[in-house]
């Protein structure tokens, strides 16, 4: 019997264990390795962002990187209140003359025999007689239905004596009941009521009295 090449005993040997036909390649030969296909990549696309008007929309990521400013409620509005006019009172006297010494005349007149007052010729009689001229004089008249308030005349002009021709003179300030031809002391002001000049002027008895009253408070 021949003695087996090596290479008849490796495949003797071979089929025992491998059934299969086997095939000897020559070792010399080199394995052809064909070469991979190139993969071609995808390209990923991004999504699109929708426009408007002309400006790019921001995508999700820039949303998230900035965060919208919360925006300040506004405070209420404090509502105006009504602008309220300060009332003023009704005037009560109209007031002419320089006022030299604090002397007041008080009347209730009609408007033009008021103006005239400083020239009667009677009333100036009077005056010269306490010494008195009508520049000393403060010529007050009290509108009609309204009465003068003693406080008021003290604060609108200077006020030393006080003679009223038949008109009304109040005060909250305590004093004696006024009385005709009786001088009353208001606040240290000596008040003196007397009948109208128009009842004087014709009456001899009234204006005995009214001298008499001023003599005791314009003592010479």
């Amino acid at each position: 019997m021949n003695a087996l090449t090596p290479a008849q005993l490796n495949a003797e040997f071979l089929k025992h264990f491998m059934p299969e036909t086997l095939y000897l390649l020559d070792v010399d030969q080199q394995p052809v390795v064909s070469a991979p296909e190139p993969v071609t990549e995808v390209p990923v696309l991004e999504k699109a962002q929708p426009v408007v008007s002309g400006v790019q929309a921001p995508s999700p990521a820039d949303e998230e990187l900035t965060a919208p400013t919360p925006t300040a409620t506004p405070a209420a509005a404090i509502p105006k209140l009504p602008k309220i006019e300060p009332t003023t009172q009704p005037k009560s006297f109209d007031l002419i003359g320089e006022n030299r010494k604090g002397l007041i005349v008080l009347v209730t007149l009609p408007d033009s025999e008021f103006r005239a007052l400083p020239q009667s010729q009677f009333l100036t009689k009077i005056l010269a007689a306490i010494g008195f001229g009508p520049s000393d004089v403060a010529f007050v008249n009290n509108v009609s239905g309204a009465i003068t308030k003693f406080e008021a005349l003290r604060d609108t002009t200077k006020t030393n004596y006080i003679i009223s021709f038949a008109s009304r003179l109040d005060t909250d300030l305590p004093h004696e009941k006024f009385t005709l031809y009786n001088p009353v002391p208001v606040d240290s002001v000596p008040v003196v009521f007397s009948q109208s000049l128009a009842v004087l002027d014709g009456d001899q008895e009234q204006k005995k009295m009214l001298w008499g009253a001023l003599q005791r408070v314009f003592k010479k």
